[in-house]
């Protein structure tokens, strides 16, 4: 296999006392790269740092919209970040008014200001939304799409909604991301989406150190199991693993600007 696990968290401290024997296992199993993800400015320089000691780790930057009521204090080092060569993506950003954590107006503004960012430095977004999407993509069709031509928009991270929402992201232009959520047995809006949804429009994530395979629930997740999200999209949409492997790591590499590796 050669795949590519498009949204990892390989900085967090859950995977302190074994980072590279987990790197390791994800190059063992057939990823060929791993996307880690940026959430605020502190695990954005994290993200950086760790791209610039492996050749095939690559980072984003961005604020999660759970920080977002400090966004401004952290949107000038973010700035920085975002032009540095290893950096291929503005992200994790968007808004979730599930947890609301931040006010929303506070997520509004950041989300805001980095689309903005996205739209200067010509790099894709990848974008967190939880029970927000009218508000997202109401802002994303009127301040983002026109302002970025021809180019990829970026990912919609753990998509978990139904077909509804897969086919007007899919319009606008967006990738959908899909991770182990897809495992589980009763997520069936998630499947359902997932046989209308091209194999040339989703690329494959883990959200490690979340969202285990369902058959090792409880468990950390780490970027080897982007495998068991392969395995599950081919069972659903009764493909061979290959062509989910094939699509899904071409759609990442011309997603991010990847070299072939």
């Amino acid at each position: 296999m050669v795949l590519i696990d498009t949204h990892a968290h390989l900085n967090f401290s859950q995977f302190h006392p074994d980072l590279e024997a987990t790197i390791d296992r994800a190059w063992q199993v057939g990823l060929a790269v791993i996307i880690n993800v940026g959430t605020d400015l502190t695990t954005s320089e994290e993200s950086v740092n760790l791209a610039s000691r492996y050749t095939n780790i690559y980072a984003t930057v961005g604020l999660h919209p759970h920080d977002a009521d400090n966004w401004e204090s952290q949107i000038d080092g973010l700035k920085q970040l975002a032009r540095q060569p290893k950096v291929v993506g503005i992200g994790e950003i968007g808004l979730d008014y599930y947890r609301n954590l931040s006010a929303h107006d506070h997520q509004v503004s950041a989300f805001r200001a980095q689309l903005d960012l996205a739209i200067k430095v010509n790099k894709p977004v990848v974008l967190h939304c939880r029970d927000a999407y009218t508000e997202m993509i109401a802002l994303l069709e009127t301040e983002y799409i026109p302002q970025i031509g021809n180019r990829l928009p970026g990912i919609i991270h753990s998509f978990a909604a139904g077909p509804a929402y897969a086919q007007k992201f899919l319009k606008m232009g967006f990738y959908l991301g899909i991770n182990n959520m897809v495992t589980y047995p009763t997520n069936t809006s998630l499947q359902e989406a997932i046989k209308i949804i091209p194999l040339d429009r989703m690329v494959l994530e883990t959200d490690c150190p979340f969202l285990p395979p369902v058959s090792l629930k409880g468990q950390r997740c780490e970027p080897a199991y982007v495998v068991d999200v392969a395995r599950k999209i081919a069972e659903i949409k009764d493909v061979p693993v290959r062509s989910v492997e094939a699509a899904s790591t071409a759609n990442a590499r011309t997603i991010f600007n990847l070299p072939d590796v």
